[in-house]
């Protein structure tokens, strides 16, 4: 017989949690709301030519299904991959998201100001 100590469950770190919000309210919302405003600003173009042939057939639909997919598939990643490597995937998702809200306000602002 061997002894084996009962799994522990437990959650996510609080790292991995305020790292999951940032990639949530900056790659999944902000550049979601900011492409949307950016596109709807004449002389703004998407410089993803595979977005911007979806942007033209129902962009809100289209950009939350593939950002919903894009969610799904880096969480399963997360899930997959152990500790300590597995908090590359939020991180690399907020950075990614801040990164690119910020640069689609910059081309908002010098659109409507410039």
């Amino acid at each position: 017989m061997n002894w084996r100590h009962p799994i522990r469950l437990t959650g996510p770190s609080n790292t991995a949690v305020a790292l999951w919000a940032v990639a949530v309210a900056f790659f999944g919302v902000g550049d979601l709301v900011t492409t949307l405003v950016g596109y709807s600003i004449t002389g703004v173009t998407e410089l993803s030519p595979v977005v911007k042939l979806l942007l033209e057939r129902h962009a809100l639909l289209v950009l939350t299904g593939l950002k919903a997919v894009v969610f799904v598939g880096f969480f399963a990643i997360w899930k997959y991959v152990s500790w300590p490597y597995s908090i590359g995937v939020p991180l690399g998702l907020a950075l990614l998201g801040v990164t690119v809200t910020a640069w689609n306000t910059g081309i908002i602002l010098v659109a409507v100001i410039g």
